[in-house]
């Protein structure tokens, strides 16, 4: 019952006016698994499903595969077709009314199976011996965009990468979850060979229709969707197509290596928000899976996305419009970091500014707050740990961290507290569970209720202080 309140309150249904009776024009392009050509006859995972949700809806029309920029030209130009898989990108997001998502795009790093390579952090990955990429391939990049990297070998193609890792010569690949397993099926091997170990993108595909179909046809196709996640005729879709895969749900839940918020745990993600984050899904009738990612790719998704659940996110004034609020659910307060020993005093955000250089995250809160107080001197990295490295090294004056997590980031490091010195206290701050800004308003009420009944029944309390058990909860179970 659970799961048809929350498909009723969060998503568009059926309604009793279907889109029986029209006609529409499917475009997609040849990308295995999700859609290619076998015997003339359009297939794949992405084909399988329009098919199912054209029979669901009462909609006729064919389905093209053609070459990709014929079909996204010809999408464009068109006033009755619709385009998939398509990648939502901010440039596409206003050409398209969307429906999805249909799959996930992952480029991860991938482990063999057997190994004990564990990579929950950026730091982790360039602490192994050897990286397999490909050149110039999109994966190079995405590895290339999270910083500077010496443990990189490149390869000419995709099997020769698999190759190396399968035979031992490379502790990780970069690789797509999409592409990856008709490579290891050309080695003869498989996805059980390997397993992925850390995300470093993620990309969500969907029908893109034309903007003049009328929106209801559109809602109407969203909704049977809907429906296909609820009842699980779309994961055993998925399954038979990417069969060491989960499916998409209705909504995306994604989060970081942020302990003891959050974190991987014994293999899935753990940490006291991601405890409650789950308790809540539960509640509200939605899958519990937590994909966890780096902050910067979390941050984008939750940005650019429908329905996607990020967390935790500090509620900043610049940050205010950009997400639905749902918490607070903890506290923290932001603090400048100096080595210990040293002869450096900072007694106020002018001395700060003052210094050679701060040691930041990128796109973290922290950040965020001294750009806008005015700081022309800090120094990002998407990894928490080179913030801490940068510090010891003498490569920054400061580095900023909040009270709550410091203490493991530095220790991952390599470090102890005993090598840092708190110097300035600069803000403390609640932070919540952020939902993108265009995911349903009724479904963000779900949420916000299903934590209110998490704090009423007890459960977040107990959640809580399992992690942290002496921590101040005042203010936050109102």
């Amino acid at each position: 019952m659970i799961a048809v309140i929350a498909l009723m309150a969060g998503f568009p249904a059926l309604s009793d006016a279907t889109a029986a009776g029209t006609e529409l024009r499917f475009l997609t392009e040849d990308f295995p698994p999700l859609s290619m050509t076998e015997d003339d006859q359009a297939t794949g995972q992405a084909v399988e499903l329009v098919r199912a949700l054209m029979a669901e809806t009462g909609t006729g029309g064919d389905i093209e595969v053609m070459a990709w920029s014929e079909a996204y030209q010809t999408a464009l130009e068109g006033d009755d077709t619709v385009l998939f898989s398509t990648v939502l990108t901010p440039e596409r997001k206003d050409q398209f009314q969307w429906v999805g998502p249909t799959a996930e795009l992952h480029t991860a790093l991938y482990a063999l199976a057997g190994s004990d390579i564990e990579i929950n952090t950026l730091a982790q990955a360039r602490a192994v011996e050897r990286i397999a990429t490909v050149t110039d391939y999109y994966s190079d990049e995405a590895l290339a965009a999270e910083g500077d990297f010496d443990n990189v070998v490149r390869f000419a193609d995709e099997g020769e990468a698999a190759r190396a890792l399968l035979d031992g010569q490379v502790d990780l690949m970069v690789a797509g979850n999409t592409s990856l397993p008709a490579v290891l099926e050309a080695l003869g091997s498989d996805m059980s060979a390997v397993r992925p170990v850390f995300a470093l993108s993620t990309d969500l595909t969907y029908l893109a229709f034309a903007p003049e179909i009328p929106e209801e046809t559109v809602e109407q196709w969203q909704g049977a969707l809907d429906a296909m996640k609820a009842d699980g005729r779309f994961a055993e879709i998925y399954r038979r197509w990417l069969p060491a895969e989960e499916a998409p749900g209705r909504m995306y839940l994604v989060t970081e290596e942020y302990p003891p918020i959050t974190f991987m745990q014994e293999g899935r993600p753990g940490g006291f928000v991601t405890d409650m984050v789950r308790q809540m899904a539960m509640e509200i009738g939605i899958s519990d899976s937590v994909e966890l990612t780096s902050w910067k790719n979390a941050y984008n998704l939750a940005l650019l996305h429908p329905n996607v659940v990020l967390f935790s996110a500090e509620r900043t004034d610049a940050r205010e419009p950009l997400f639905h609020w749902v918490g607070p659910v903890g506290q923290n307060s932001a603090i400048l970091y100096a080595r210990s020993g040293g002869d450096i005093e900072v007694d106020s955000l002018a001395d700060a500014r003052a210094v050679d250089a701060v040691a930041t995250t990128t796109d973290w809160f922290t950040e965020q707050f001294l750009q806008e107080e005015g700081f022309d001197n800090l120094v990002g990295s998407p990894d928490p740990g080179d913030s801490v490295r940068r510090l010891m090294d003498g490569e920054a004056n400061l580095a900023i961290f909040t009270d709550i997590t410091v203490a493991d980031i530095v220790e991952r490091a390599g470090y102890s507290m005993d090598d840092l010195e708190p110097m300035l206290a600069v803000s403390q701050t609640d932070f919540y569970i952020a939902l993108s800004r265009d995911t349903d308003p009724a479904m963000v009420a779900r949420w916000r209720e299903a934590l209110a009944e998490l704090k009423k029944d007890g459960r977040f309390e107990r959640i809580y202080r399992s992690y942290v058990p002496e921590a101040d909860l005042s203010g936050l179970l109102d």
